[in-house]
């Protein structure tokens, strides 16, 4: 997709891996709106970046529900969505409160598919669109500490998948980032968390944990954009975990070949 000109959604933007994808779309040329919580925060990138602030709650179903129309009264058509928003909580699986385990999961999990669920149709029915999904390492393998996390985000790839299959003989197109440990407020609280130290210590010192820049993160995420690739696994060193995950799911995929789920639901490709 050739971005100059595309509008570019994207949650969880008030700081780290949101705030410098907006920053290196807006270079781009796309008209990017920036949503998060903070509204001081989003404010001031927007003015930063000469793009438009909605405010979003990711863990507030109302909010949730009415995001994509506000989205698109205030700024016009959305071109691209980047589901950004997230939330981490390290904790033994007996500590976790209940409250902690559905902020967890609405805002990683839910929240996403809702917001396709209220853009899709749109975007099939303009007949151009891409999806963008900020998953995770911890998505590809068990992690102690991080039930809830790990869960959700596994979840998130899978869902993203699916999509990417139902969607697979239409002009939309789905990007699934797995992101490894990226330098940005989240990562230094779990480096710090005594939960964590140890297992962060000693992965790294073999050499399993390597930490990815933000602003590297933004521009592969552009790049897979304009490409229309599936997936961006960073840093490289811990790439291999993602693409043995996705294995079974591109044989599956393969196997599926010619049939377009959305045929045999009774839709079109574009609506």
């Amino acid at each position: 997709m050739e971005l100059a000109d595309k509008r570019v959604v994207i949650t969880g933007a008030s700081r780290g891996i949101g705030a410098e994808i907006a920053r290196v779309f807006a270079s781009a040329g796309s008209q990017v709106v920036v949503s998060a919580r903070t509204e001081s925060a989003i404010t001031e990138l927007a003015d930063e970046i000469g793009g438009v602030a909605v405010p979003f709650d990711a863990n507030d179903p109302d909010n949730v529900r009415s995001y994509i129309d506000r989205v698109e009264s205030v700024a016009g058509p959305i071109d691209v969505l980047i589901n950004n928003a997230g939330i981490e909580k390290s904790t033994l699986v007996e500590d976790i409160t209940e409250q902690e385990i559905e902020q967890t999961l609405r805002i990683n999990l839910l929240t996403p598919q809702l917001l396709t669920a209220s853009v899709l149709p749109k975007m099939l029915s303009r007949g151009i669109g891409h999806l963008v999904y900020t998953s995770s390492i911890a998505a590809t393998v068990g992690n102690a500490g991080m039930s809830a996390y790990s869960s959700s985000k596994a979840g998130l790839t899978r869902f993203a998948e699916s999509l990417r299959m139902e969607l697979r003989y239409t002009p939309l197109n789905v990007t699934i980032l797995h992101l490894g440990p990226v330098d940005t407020k989240m990562w230094d609280e779990i480096d710090k968390d005594p939960l964590m130290q140890r297992g962060v210590n000693r992965a790294t010192k073999l050499g399993f944990i390597a930490i990815a820049n933000p602003a590297k993160v933004a521009r592969a995420t552009l790049r897979a954009i304009e490409r229309n690739k599936k997936e961006v696994r960073l840093p490289k060193r811990m790439a291999s975990n993602a693409a043995l995950n996705g294995f079974s799911t591109r044989v599956y995929n393969a196997l599926l070949t010619g049939i377009d789920f959305r045929e045999e639901a009774g839709k079109s490709r574009v609506s």
